[in-house]
């Protein structure tokens, strides 16, 4: 089953596997990210609300992000180490790959991954209280869309990467039916308070990918898991700006 297999590439739940996975059926099973996103973001939630009524915010905050890294196993964070060291610490497209190739941490994915998550643990101590749940609900579900914008609409950057294997079985209707899922999950958690954070995670997603073009010829498995992460911090901080507008 398509969603099972996302389950299991996207998050360390344990799923159990009837037979092995064909390349494929993983390919094909990315029209499934948002809900894994969804149901991702509703175990952050219940943790949320269960270490809300035991400590503090910040200790909420700090609580969330550990489940948050402990569910996905630090997929998206590896990503994102490696895009930044590749794309800020090397000099043209060849290198750039080398760099995003060598599993070693450097000094630019060291502070990429600071920053990230400081930002979000920032963040999540200062969503708005009603819109809390919702948050963490939507934030891995848009960041998971991007996933698939990214490897539908932009070129691998290079043969045999994971951008190129996904590239060969995923498809335009994918992306459609994956954009009617976030896009319907934004409306029933924000209203239409869900069309601008939509609009700047899909804005986001439009110039995180065009500046990676531009630096190596297309996306990896790399820049898609750092756009998802980029995302996530994308998508509470316009929620935060919008509860801060006494929006909520």
């Amino acid at each position: 089953m398509g969603f099972l297999e996302a389950i299991r590439f996207l998050t360390v739940l344990p799923v159990r596997r009837e037979q092995a996975s064909s390349e494929r059926a993983l390919a094909r099973s990315i029209v499934y990210f948002p809900l894994v996103g969804a149901l991702l973001g509703a175990i952050l939630a219940l943790v949320d609300w269960g270490v809300g009524h035991l400590g503090s915010t910040q200790v909420a905050a700090a609580v969330v992000l550990l489940a948050w890294m402990g569910l996905t196993g630090g997929l998206h964070l590896d990503g994102l180490a490696d895009t930044a060291d590749g794309l800020l610490g090397g000099c043209d497209r060849g290198r750039r790959l080398a760099i995003m190739r060598d599993s070693r941490l450097g000094t630019f994915g060291a502070l990429a991954l600071f920053a990230v998550l400081l930002l979000k643990f920032s963040l999540l101590g200062h969503l708005p209280l009603a819109w809390r749940g919702r948050s963490l609900i939507l934030a891995p579900v848009l960041g998971r869309w991007a996933l698939i914008q990214s490897l539908v609409c932009y070129p691998p950057a290079r043969e045999g990467g994971l951008g190129h294997f996904f590239r060969q079985y995923a498809r335009v209707t994918d992306l459609v039916w994956a954009s009617v899922v976030a896009l319907a999950l934004s409306l029933l958690c924000f209203g239409l308070w869900g069309l601008p954070i939509v609009a700047g995670a899909v804005l986001m997603a439009l110039l995180f990918n065009s500046q990676v073009t531009r630096s190596i010829g297309g996306v990896t498995g790399d820049t898609c898991g750092a756009l998802c992460e980029v995302e996530e911090v994308c998508v509470l901080t316009i929620i935060v700006v919008l509860g801060g507008g006494g929006l909520h």
